[in-house]
């Protein structure tokens, strides 16, 4: 820095230190009424009345002064005058630490740990559906299974198996005939309870009774009265609950629990898939040139899995739809 540029620095630096450290005048009533200049803390100058003082800024008199003070400008970062020296605050933009992501944890299977034995997987065996039908052969009868005219309308040969002339109009017998007679004695001593309005709670109702098990029917009030006539007339306890069926399959289930009665509903058992296979082997016994098996199966397929198992045990090719 030149010799004139210093001198012209340092009465910059006199005149600031005069400006900054200097007393203030009062202000004057005349002067703008201002909230920020009324602050008790800002009224700087002699206390006493009369006295005068010249203010002077930036070369300038008479003109206010700006009330700020030295301490204050530390918190907008201004620099600090130190024996007339300027030090100058530096500012370093630092980028944040990047954080390392760490790796999931490694999950391991249990199979790692131990083996555990998997259930054997079930299978409907012929020679169940054989013993279903040896069982049951002296109460259900063979249905026939009649040449139809439809036949000739579709030009092939179409065999009907006529399962609607059971004792309850259904081939459901069948599966809960030898499903009965595969209860121990214990649990045919106590009783059986169903509590769904369907073919399968009319075969139920119907061989339990000829079986002479106590078979007790739960049906809600919305039931028909001819529906539970029938139930009565097959000879099962007949006990209306509830508004609903879900009402009465819930009081069923307390009844059997509280009874050591057996609560039994439509599902895939071994004995009752049994029993329903031996559609399969009255049809191959009855129609032997046989080609393809077209089987209802709504909601339930029960029985088309045990037909299928007893048609294909005998001749593979069958097609089974």
């Amino acid at each position: 820095m030149n010799f004139a540029a210093q001198i012209f620095y340092s009465r910059y630096l006199s005149e600031r230190l005069e400006r900054l450290f200097s007393p203030r005048p009062a202000i004057k009533d005349s002067e703008d009424n201002d909230p920020f200049w009324e602050r008790e803390e800002l009224r700087l100058g002699p206390s006493q009345p009369g006295s005068s003082y010249k203010s002077v800024c930036n070369g300038t008199v008479g003109r206010r002064p700006t009330l700020i003070e030295p301490e204050r400008l530390k918190d907008f970062g201004e620099e600090e005058l130190l024996n007339g020296d300027v030090k100058f605050h530096e500012t370093k933009v630092v980028a944040a630490p990047q954080v390392k992501l760490m790796d999931p944890p490694k999950t391991r299977r249990v199979s790692e740990f131990r083996i555990i034995p998997r259930p054997p997987v079930q299978y409907l065996r012929f020679e169940d559906i054989s013993a279903a039908a040896f069982r049951i052969q002296s109460v259900i009868q063979k249905t026939p299974c009649t040449y139809s005219r439809l036949s000739k309308q579709y030009g092939m040969e179409i065999f009907l198996k006529k399962e609607h002339l059971h004792y309850t109009g259904s081939v459901k017998e069948r599966g809960v005939l030898y499903l009965l007679t595969c209860l121990t004695q214990e649990q045919q001593r106590k009783g059986v309870i169903v509590a769904t309005d369907c073919n399968f709670s009319m075969a139920v109702a119907h061989h339990a009774v000829e079986l002479k098990i106590p078979v007790f029917v739960i049906m809600p009030s919305s039931c028909s009265s001819p529906r539970l006539r029938t139930y009565r007339d097959y000879g099962a306890m007949v006990i209306s609950y509830g508004g609903t069926s879900h009402d009465s399959q819930n009081h069923a289930r307390h009844l059997a629990k509280e009874n050591g009665y057996l609560y039994l509903e439509e599902d895939e058992s071994a004995a009752y898939l049994a029993g329903l296979g031996t559609v399969g082997m009255e049809i191959f016994e009855q129609v032997p040139k046989v080609d393809a098996v077209i089987v209802p199966a709504a909601g339930q397929y029960g029985l088309l899995a045990s037909t299928a198992a007893a048609i294909k045990h005998f001749n593979s090719q069958i097609l089974v739809a």
